[in-house]
Order: structure tokens, then C-alpha cells, then sequence
């Protein structure tokens, strides 16, 4: 991936297509750039905190460079469009939370029906497309202040990212990160073996 391109380009061709979800991500991507004075991380100078999984957290992937892989991606699964952004440089971290109903309208309800369904018709196909154009003018165009609500929060900064350790987990036989094994009966078990 180019890290040269807009936005927007990064995130369609991070995430695979243009949808609502992706759109209001680079919205909150962006709009965290502006607020922080920050670019796209490198080595973990920046900490993602979501509070999803939904289409938006790609964009945050693409864009601020934030991922799993290298650690600086936290996932909290409350279900709410918010975006917690942490300059590790500055100490700052700025909380973005989507407006409730921002995006609601009949647009929106019917390009929800549509991506719903698994067999849309040709006709349906099209009706989509139509919606998706409609919400990215809508998105992209509305003042950051009707779509989002944000404040710079004091939040604990996360350590940085660490390998850890990998032992065999002594029922299933797997390699399991050693800070994520309890010892039971005298076996080193993983979080799946804990539960059975």
C-alpha cells in the first residue's frame, strides 16, 4: 500500500470497497490528524483505541497506522462508534464519539435493508450503488461538528508493544503467549483449554 495517497484511496484499497462505515472512519481518522497534529505511525508513536469492529476501524487501520500486529490497535467491544487517538510524542489523546443519528435518514435505513441482503437483484444492485454515492456526498461533506463529538481525555498511555513468550499449552498441544496461560492440575493451559 502507497503511503502517499489521499486518505480516502488508502482506505478504499485497505478495506476492499467504499461503504457508510469505512467513510465515517476516515472522517474520524482525519478529523484526529487535524485535532492532534499528527501523520501516520511508524513505530507505535500513535495508540488507536476502538470501541467497535465495524468497517470504520480499517480506515483507522489505513490512515493513522494504527494495527494489531504491531500493537498499537486496542480493541474495547462496546459497540459504540468511538475512537480514542493517542500521540505517544505529545501526550495528548483525543476522544472522538459519531453523533448519534448523524447519518440517519432514509438513505441510510434503505442502503441498511439492501447490504442486508445476500441477493439483491440487478435492479437492487443499482438502488445501492445509488445510496452509497448519496451517503458519501452526506459524509464526506458534513461539517465534523454535525457528525462527531470530541475531547482531548487524560487516558493512561498503553505500553508499547512487547513479544512475549510462547509455550505449549498442555492439552491442545498449541503454541499460546505465555501471559495469556493459567496453570491448572500442573498444566500450562490457553484461554480456550481454560474453558473446557
Amino acid at each position: 500500500m502507497c503511503k502517499n495517497m489521499p486518505p480516502l484511496e488508502l482506505a478504499i484499497q485497505f478495506h476492499g470497497h467504499i461503504c457508510p462505515g469505512l467513510l465515517i472512519g476516515v472522517r474520524a481518522a482525519e478529523l484526529a490528524q487535524k485535532q492532534l497534529g499528527i501523520e501516520q505511525d511508524n513505530d507505535e508513536e500513535l495508540v488507536a483505541i476502538v470501541e467497535n469492529d465495524n468497517c470504520s476501524v480499517d480506515a483507522i487501520q489505513a490512515i493513522l497506522g494504527c494495527t494489531f500486529g504491531k500493537g498499537n490497535l486496542i480493541f474495547k467491544d462496546y459497540g459504540k462508534n468511538v475512537w480514542t487517538i493517542i500521540s505517544r510524542q505529545s501526550g495528548k489523546a483525543l476522544r472522538i464519539a459519531q453523533r448519534f443519528g448523524s447519518t440517519a435518514g432514509p438513505a441510510s435505513e434503505r442502503f441498511r435493508a439492501l447490504n442486508g441482503k445476500h441477493d439483491l437483484t440487478d435492479e437492487e444492485a443499482g438502488e445501492k450503488e445509488m445510496l452509497i454515492g448519496e451517503l458519501f456526498e452526506k459524509i464526506m461533506s458534513m461539517p465534523a461538528e454535525d457528525l462527531f463529538t470530541w475531547q482531548q481525555v487524560a487516558v493512561k498511555i498503553p505500553d508499547r508493544a512487547t513479544i512475549r513468550k510462547t509455550v505449549r499449552c498442555d492439552r491442545c498441544g498449541e503454541g499460546v503467549m505465555e501471559t495469556r496461560t493459567i496453570s491448572r492440575d500442573g498444566q500450562t493451559l490457553c484461554p480456550e483449554c481454560q474453558m473446557n
